[in-house]
């Protein structure tokens, strides 16, 4: 997998007074099959990024990146076996149709949504497309006031991939109150930011650093999760909700687990510095459909996630459970029917009582 940079030149240097965009291939460091590249390396997140060499720009002339192209790696047969003919198709069975009951005693989680909860299998169930948590005694946020209330007077900072943009999108959707504010760029890229000036609160979304599937965005809009939980300095009533998972599939553990690490360093340091704030890392999601990716390395990698911040004071909201057992088609952006029950999860554990 790799990214494709577009190299520009100021147009005071050409005559036509037009800017030239130069597409290149980029990729991470160790990957790369070009020898002559320009290198990009961040020394805070110890990560080096490079691209193949402009034949008439500096290095310095990289402005803006996006998705690069995808390598067929199936063979004619193998592709087969991917057609929708062939998967996702129902099984016959000799069960007759059964309809489930309530239980009759209260099998929600015992206690409030708090941070350090392990999550159980199951954490939780579906009835009437309203999810139970096995884990805490969430809270269903049918009302957009309730939402508002909860949020009321916070600072809710989404950091990653469009997994977690839709959290954004379908709170903005919802709350009447929480407008957006247009900060003239591509939407999903971002960043998005929309405020509340009735309750007093912002709801922030913006896309972790590359490697990164996305539109063309400009190189200085993406920026390491560590780097921008370092510059929230203290804060009060601040809320961080990362995900990091998706764009990683396609790279070595290692490159996946430092980049972790460096994140879980500064979590750390935030804690420190605002101990009141909550942190909520959502999990990878199910219906991964990818020939370069699958739910099993998806697996993979939020089982390294969960083992790196399970001994944090953080809350590891478990969305692969919740995303693996709806009714609806498989999808890595399920239907907002189930948004709904993740960001219901999510403000439960904001809003405890």
């Amino acid at each position: 997998m790799t990214g494709k940079t577009l190299f520009t030149e100021d147009a005071a240097h050409i005559e036509d007074d037009e800017e030239v965009a130069v597409p290149l291939c980029c990729t991470v460091c160790g990957l790369f099959p070009y020898r002559d590249v320009c290198e990009y390396y961040d020394s805070r997140n110890e990560e080096k990024w490079v691209c193949q060499r402009p034949k008439k720009l500096p290095c310095d002339a990289y402005r803006d990146h996006s998705s690069g192209g995808n390598r067929n790696i199936l063979s004619g047969t193998e592709r087969q076996f991917f057609s929708m003919s062939l998967i996702e198709q129902e099984i016959s069975s000799k069960v007759k149709p059964f309809t489930v009951l309530p239980h009759k005693d209260n099998v929600k989680g015992n206690g409030p949504c708090i941070s350090g909860l392990r999550n159980h299998i199951p954490s939780g169930f579906y009835y009437q497309d309203t999810w139970t948590s096995l884990v805490c005694s969430n809270q269903n946020f049918n009302n957009s006031t309730k939402i508002a209330k909860c949020l009321a007077g916070k600072m809710v900072y989404m950091f990653g991939d469009s997994t977690l943009r839709q959290w954004w999108e379908y709170l903005v959707k919802f709350v009447p109150t929480l407008k957006q504010i247009d900060l003239h760029v591509t939407h999903n890229p971002g960043p998005l930011l929309a405020t509340d000036s009735e309750y007093n609160y912002i709801v922030q979304w913006r896309a972790h650093q590359k490697p990164l599937r996305m539109e063309r965005t400009g190189i200085h809009e993406l920026h390491y999760i560590a780097t921008e939980l370092e510059g929230l300095g203290t804060r009060k009533d601040m809320v961080i909700v990362l995900t990091c998972w998706s764009h990683f599939l396609t790279y070595p553990i290692a490159f996946y687990v430092r980049r972790l690490q460096h994140i879980g360093e500064a979590v750390i340091q935030l804690l420190e510095r605002s101990p009141d704030a909550k942190i909520i890392i959502k999990s990878a999601n199910t219906g991964y459909k990818f020939s370069h990716g699958s739910d099993w390395l998806s697996y993979q990698l939020d089982t390294v996630m969960r083992a790196m911040f399970s001994k944090l004071p953080v809350t590891i909201l478990d969305v692969w459970q919740m995303t693996s057992c709806q009714r609806f088609p498989e999808n890595i952006h399920p239907l907002e029917i189930i948004i709904k029950n993740e960001v219901d999860l999510m403000l439960s554990f904001i809003c405890p009582q």
